[in-house]
This record gives structure tokens, sequence and C-alpha cells, in this order.
């Protein structure tokens, strides 16, 4: 038994590289728990390594991300290991999105340090002689006190990432020996959900509103008041939605909707003019909480069109998605009859430029050609599948060919999400309109708030009825977040994957004629498989072993 202790002790011990630029750095592994939790530099860099648990967004997937298994998108190699998840060749002995060890690997560091950094004060040597010594004192205590607050809210981010992979998963609180995950047990979906609730809650006592001016550019990407309070509104958003809430009971709407307003009342973010730009940035007023990677191109190298020297293919919108753009009159393309199908990106919602690359589209200095035997189009290697390229997040200026590389930001949290939330709870609570003592903004008001920002100005949803406002809410996230992770399980908490996710993925053939005239044409691209026990994961069959058979499978797998 203490040998195992220690065991996992030192595994703990081990921290990754963190891809963070403030948390870039690495500890000895042959330090012991008393070496480490001595002195405020390792307490504070053991701390800041429970950040690196954090679920990586880009490049996840054979240089693709998960927008390749839900209907945004496809990956441009044919057979890879995001297509597993999209045409159902996953299982609880294979899931190529299989989160498990990484988050509790986070939360055994997160409990770890918790347990051991309780008298953070005793260790800081106190310099009462000179103003500076105190002054360095009262930063390291606070500083300490803040990682804290910060590994609360992480415990509570990575619950919340497995509940929404796995449904209810066991709760554990202290620093696991290897022998006592024997006879462990999963907690309901519920009590997660209220366990997380009360991690965030504690958080919040010693979160920092902010670290602007507080040596922000080193701390850029540690948790604030504003990430609790997303977390909120997402996790509470996802606990009333009809995957988990089956009885349609109203107190996880009025829940996710009152900890939206926390953010949405507090004044603190805003939406910015500037769509295009908000993904290439790391800090702004509407990012909440997001990761910044260190400088790379392999971003790029997986998203530019094939035409440019380096491009290797990597995720290729879909037409799916490319159609759920409205056209500027705000009107689906089977609504308006101004929209020309041979002239399909003309008059469109400003962010379908702004998030996906089009044929005939200006791109680093050219027209993209992604029609037939054109420059990025079919018949080169890795070409895009379906004639998009993805725009989103990705810095157009890069010489790849000469090796210039850029810093990109993963967003986990952003303002505009928060108000979709918070309009998806208002609508399901009071309908579009409908409005309370603690939630006096409208569904109707936050939704076109979105719809309406500088640089968009998509005119105002006006439709009438709790039904209808559904309908368009749910399509203005599909083009709001595209490619940030939300489709694909939008599609599962609404209970509509079974609907979506066994569509064909399609794409378009366009062909340049002898004239000169284009011709567009849609196409099947991908064959999709999605059964409806895939909407929760499988728990590791690995997993299930080692506790000795008590932690139980989910349903149909």
């Amino acid at each position: 038994m203490k040998m195992n202790r220690i065991i996992t002790i030192l595994l703990m011990l081990s921290l990754t590289a963190c891809v963070d630029e403030f948390l870039d750095r690495r500890m000895d592994t042959n330090y012991t728990k008393d070496q480490v939790f001595s002195t405020y530099t390792t307490i504070r860099n053991f701390g800041i390594g429970i950040y690196s648990h954090l679920p990586n967004g880009f490049d996840r997937f054979d240089g693709g991300t998960l927008a390749a298994a839900s209907d945004e998108a496809v990956h441009s190699g044919a057979i890879g290991t995001v297509q597993k998840l999209s045409s159902g060749n996953w299982g609880a002995f294979s899931n190529p999105d299989d989160q498990w060890n990484n988050l509790y690997s986070g939360i055994r560091k997160a409990n770890l340090f918790l347990q051991e950094s309780v008298d953070y004060e005793r260790v800081i040597i106190q310099d009462t002689i000179t103003d500076q010594g105190r002054q360095t004192y009262q930063t390291q205590v606070n500083d300490l006190r803040w990682l804290r607050a910060e590994a609360h809210f992480l415990k509570a981010y990575f619950y919340f990432e497995l509940i929404k992979r796995y449904g209810g998963v066991p709760i554990i609180e202290e620093v696991l020996t290897l022998e006592d995950t024997q006879g462990i047990q999963r907690a309901s979906f519920g009590e997660c959900v209220n366990f997380i609730e009360n991690e965030i809650q504690t958080a919040l006592v010693d979160l920092r509103v902010s670290w602007q001016g507080f040596d922000s550019d080193r701390l850029l990407g540690r948790a604030t008041t504003g990430a609790a309070h997303a977390l909120r509104s997402r996790l509470w958003l996802y606990a009333a939605s009809p995957l988990h809430n089956t009885g349609a009971d109203p107190e996880p709407w009025e829940k996710a909707a009152v900890a939206s307003f926390e953010v949405i009342g507090s004044g603190q973010y805003n939406l910015v003019g500037n769509y295009r730009d908000l993904f290439r940035s790391s800090h702004n007023s509407e990012i909440i909480f997001s990761r910044r990677y260190p400088a790379a191109n392999s971003l790029e190298r997986s998203m530019y069109p094939i035409g440019f020297t380096g491009a290797v293919g990597g995720t290729n919108p879909s037409q799916n998605l490319v159609n759920a753009y409205e056209t500027s009159n705000g009107l689906a393309i089977s609504e308006d009859p101004t929209y020309d199908p041979q002239a399909p990106y003309v008059n469109r919602d400003p962010r379908l430029m702004m998030s996906i690359v089009t044929n005939g589209s200006t791109y680093k200095g050219r027209a993209v050609e992604t029609f037939r035997y054109g420059m990025d189009g079919p018949g080169k290697p890795r070409a895009t599948r379906t004639g998009y390229y993805q725009k989103k997040y990705v810095d157009e200026g890069l010489d790849i060919l000469q090796g210039r590389t850029s810093v990109h930001a993963w967003i986990y949290f952003r303002y505009a999400e928060v108000l979709l939330n918070y309009a998806e709870a208002m609508n399901e609570l009071y309908g579009p309109d409908g409005t309370s003592e603690q939630t006096p903004l409208s569904a109707r008001e936050a939704l076109n708030q979105v719809r309406t920002r500088p640089g968009v100005n998509m005119p105002a949803v006006a439709v009438q009825g709790k039904d209808a406002f559904r309908d368009r809410l749910h399509n203005e996230r599909r083009v709001e977040l595209a490619f940030e992770e939300h489709r694909y399980w939008d599609v599962r908490r609404w209970g509509i994957a079974d609907e979506v996710l066994n569509q064909p993925i399609l794409g378009v053939s366009i062909a340049l004629n002898s004239g000169g005239d284009i011709e567009y044409n849609e196409r099947e691209v991908e064959s999709r498989y999605f059964a409806p026990h895939m909407n929760l994961y499988p728990i590791q069959a690995v997993e299930i072993n080692k506790s000795g058979g008590t932690l139980t499978q989910n349903p149909g797998w």
C-alpha cells in the first residue's frame, strides 16, 4: 500500500511540458513530494502544471479537428483516426477522443495540489525587514491562494469534460493509490453536476476577476471569475438539455440562464467588432478563457488550400455547413428567392467568408481554385474533398515555406457562446420575449446581439413562438460557433444526433467550362453512421477491468 502511494505521487509529479506560454515549465521528476511542496516556486509550478491537462483543440486527429466527426466537415485524408468517430468504427477498446486518462490525471494533480498546499503560507519565507520583502511575501501568498482557487476551477472543468462524454463518472476527492481503484463506482449524472457546481462555488471565493494590469502577459490564460461563471452556464445548459433532462425539469434551464447572466450582467465582456480577427487573438474583450499555444505553423499546413507550398491537407468544411449560413436578408437559402446556386457565396452572412475559404475568394494574395483541375481542387494529393478549406483560427499571412510561425489560441469560452446559452435557456423558460427579475434580458435580445454585432450586421430574428425561435437559435449556434467543438456535442444534448449524424456529408463539384463559366453542383462526399448509444462515449475496457467490474459500462457498448 505504501509503495503504491509513493508510485502514485511520483507519477503525479511528472509534469508534461505545458503548451501555454505562461505555463511553459518543466519539473524535475526526481523531486519527492516534500521537496515539491517546500518552496513557493515549486508549489507554484506544480499548480500551474494542472493546466496542461486541458484538452487540446487543434490538430488532435492527424492534423484535423473534432469538426470532421460532426456534420461541419470531413478530413482530407479519406482514412484516419477522426473517421472512426464518424463511421461508427469505435468502442470500448478504441476511441480516438478518449479523454478519461488525461482528465483524471488532471483531477489527481489538482487533488494532490489542494491536499499538500494547505499550509502554503508556512513555507513561504517572510521578509519583514524591507518594504520590498513584505510585498514579495504578500504577492507569493496571494498567488498560491489564487492557484488553489484555480485548481478547484480546473477540477470542475475536467469533470465537465468527463460527464459530457461519459455521463455520470466516479467522483474522486482524494489522491488514490492503485489499490484504491478497486471497487470504484460511478456517481449519477446529476450528482456529478452538483459536485461540479460546488467546486465552482469554492473556486469563486478566491478567483481573480481579471489578470489585466497584473503582469498579464505572463499570467495570460489563468482562470477568472468570468471563466467560472461561463463554465456554470455551459454545465447547466447541458444538464437542462433533453439528453439528460428527460423529465423536462425547468430548474436546470433557470440555473443556466442565471449563470449566463452573471457573465452578461458583469459588463466585463463584449462582442468584438471584427469576427475574423477574433480568432487570431489570444486576448480580447470577447475571450473569457483560452489556451495560448507556442508559435507554430502546423495549423496553417493542415488548413491552407493545397495549392500553397507546404500545405498538407486537413479539415474541409462541408456543404452542409455552408448551406446553414443565411443570405444577407436573414433567410435560409431555401427560403430566399434571390439566392442563386450558381453564385452561391454572393449576399450571404458575412461569417461564411470569414470562416471558410470558398472557390474564387482571395486568399494569400490570389484567387482560390477549388474547381476541377484548379490549383487547389480535385486531382491534387490531399486537396479538399468538399470544395472548401477552413479559414477560422488560421493565420493567412504566414510563409510556411520559409518556416514562419505564429501564436494560436484555442478558445474554451467566449462571450458570444454565453449569450447563446442564455438565449436558449430563456426561450425554454419564457419563450423568445419573456424575462424575469433575475434575468431581465430576453432570449431574442441576447440572440440578436450576436447577429447584429459590428462587422456581421445580420438582420434581427423576428420569428414568433418558442419552437420557431428554437430552430433559429440552433442554426445560429451552428454558424457562430463553427469549428469550435460545439456542434458535435450540441446535436447530442438536443437529442437530434441520430437524425443529423446519419446524413451524408455533402461537398460541391465545381466545373470550369470552356467558355469560362463556372458550374456548381452539390455531391455526396462521405457517408456517416450514428446510433443512439453513441450519445455517450464508452468507458474504456481497461478502466472497467481495473475497477474489478464495479465500474459499469454505458448502455449499448
